[in-house]
């Protein structure tokens, strides 16, 4: 670690990003592990009720138009290894649907469960950002 590095300033930093920040599970549901707090803001739930599927799921979030969208995202993560961006839309705990970008990366450490590591952009701010649910390119 770092000379003065503090682990808590870190924890409140990620809570204060305007981003949600997600390490989920490789698995049918994306079961949970951490969240930041800006999903309360952006989505409207609370993060812990999806830790460990308590009350939802996250893949229970996905439009279900995008599921095919975001398992496809996973897919190539877990073929190539390499950070996958995809746009779909989420479901706000007022039935809102949220145009988001997802962009996710493999996270595999030797000792550790493997998953993904998530930053999740709202997009209702950025017009030309939205669009057609899709994983985009390089």
């Amino acid at each position: 670690m770092a000379e003065g590095f503090d682990p808590a300033l870190l924890a409140v930093l990620c809570d204060h990003m305007p981003v949600i920040t997600l390490f989920v599970a490789n698995d049918a549901h994306y079961t949970l592990k951490f969240a930041n707090a800006e999903g309360v803001r952006l989505l409207g739930y609370s993060p812990q009720d999806f830790v460990d599927n308590r009350r939802y799921t996250a893949a229970s979030l996905i439009h279900p138009d995008d599921l095919p969208v975001s398992d496809a995202q996973t897919d190539r993560i877990m073929h190539t290894g390499q950070t996958v961006a995809a746009r779909y839309r989420v479901i706000g705990a007022d039935g809102t649907l949220i145009p988001v970008l997802d962009i996710s990366r493999l996270y595999d450490e030797p000792g550790q469960d493997l998953g993904l590591i998530t930053v999740i952009v709202d997009l209702r701010l950025a017009p030309p950002l939205q669009g057609k649910s899709c994983v985009f390119d390089k």
